[in-house]
């Protein structure tokens, strides 16, 4: 997703609306979720946090951070959730 965010964001405005792939822990998940180019870079500048569609949270690892219209932005909560966040985040 980082890579498609930032074609994005040198060939088109940031406050344009663009799907991005819901970041939820389902691995069959491949659902849409709708916000702005800058959005998306601004929540995964901390690698523990995840864009999901509403009922897509997982409660027991990750907590709510904040809610949008199209998204919720999640964080993981647990040592060894974050600790996997930071290992594989493909932006380091």
């Amino acid at each position: 997703m980082a890579e498609v965010a930032t074609h994005f964001i040198e060939v088109e405005t940031k406050g344009e609306a663009v799907e991005f792939i819901c970041e939820c822990g389902r691995r069959d998940c491949a659902e849409p979720i709708t916000m702005t180019v800058a959005e998306y870079p601004a929540i995964r500048a901390d690698p523990t946090r995840f864009a999901v569609l509403p009922g897509h949270e997982l409660l027991d690892v990750e907590s709510i951070v904040k809610r949008h219209p199209t998204y919720l932005v999640v964080e993981k909560r647990e040592a060894d959730a974050r600790e996997i966040a930071r290992e594989t985040d493909a932006r380091t």
